[in-house]
């Protein structure tokens, strides 16, 4: 089975420290984010070293400032300013990567409109340029993702699944019930339905049991992806743990 990793889950090692321990705790991919300033290696050179020691780039995040987010899906200078940034990014990771996942509102009171969809078309027509899946990740709204869907057919147009946000954010929204055939990147963790916690998934918990219904409506070769991230200083074991809970969560699938 293929099971990917998130770069960030720490950010105070070096970056190669983090690559090997991906590679050495049983991984065999990876994620990371075009916002570097935090790695030790930058976005290229993580791609490099990557495929030295064996691991495939399953996505790669966007990098976004959420103040600027909502303004996606309103007229003027600012969300224009968000769609350039994505699609500038777009022309950076797309040689390397299958799927860009982009956050396209940053708090509830995000809203849709005309001209958020067109600025996704011309985001659709840069991926087009390297056959990269556009992913848009279940953030605040439960509006977004049916909206978006529902006036822009493309084959590239596609939906990161977000265990976490899901589960705090939009509890009662069955997004992988209901649109499942267009996820083809997933975000794991988990959290106590009161803020967006991004902890190890745990075998028996109430977001384990959710996606082990879930993962009935997405296509089998999805990647299962942690986003977890942890605190402790003692962070090996957590690895081992995340990888042990994806394991398990893929016997859902047979």
């Amino acid at each position: 089975m293929k099971t990917s990793m998130n770069l960030y889950f720490k950010t105070t090692l070096d970056t190669k420290v983090k690559f090997d321990a991906i590679k050495a705790a049983g991984f065999n991919e990876f994620f990371t984010g075009m916002y570097d300033q935090k790695e030790t290696l930058k976005f290229k050179e993580q791609i490099d070293y990557a495929n030295q020691i064996g691991l495939k780039c399953t996505m790669v995040h966007c990098c976004y400032y959420e103040p600027k987010l909502n303004s996606f899906w309103l007229d003027g200078q600012s969300g224009d300013e968000v769609m350039n940034d994505y699609i500038d990014q777009i022309n950076k990771c797309g040689k390397y990567t299958k799927n860009f996942v982009v956050h396209l509102n940053g708090s509830y009171e995000s809203v849709v409109s005309e001209i958020g969809l067109e600025r996704i078309e011309q985001m659709l027509r840069a991926c087009e340029k390297y056959n990269l899946n556009l992913c848009v990740e279940n953030l605040f709204s439960a509006v977004e993702i049916p909206y978006i869907f529902s006036h822009i057919k493309h084959p590239l147009l596609k939906i990161c699944y977000d265990s976490g946000h899901n589960n705090v954010f939009t509890p009662g929204f069955e997004l992988c019930k209901e649109y499942g055939q267009f996820i083809s990147v997933l975000h794991l963790h988990e959290n106590d339905g009161t803020k967006d916690e991004h902890k190890t998934l745990t075998v028996g918990s109430p977001i384990f049991n959710r996606l082990k219904n879930d993962l009935q409506y997405i296509d089998s070769s999805v990647v299962l992806a942690s986003e977890a991230r942890v605190h402790v200083n003692d962070w090996r074991p957590y690895l081992q743990k995340d990888l042990e809970s994806l394991v398990e969560l893929n016997k859902s699938r047979t």
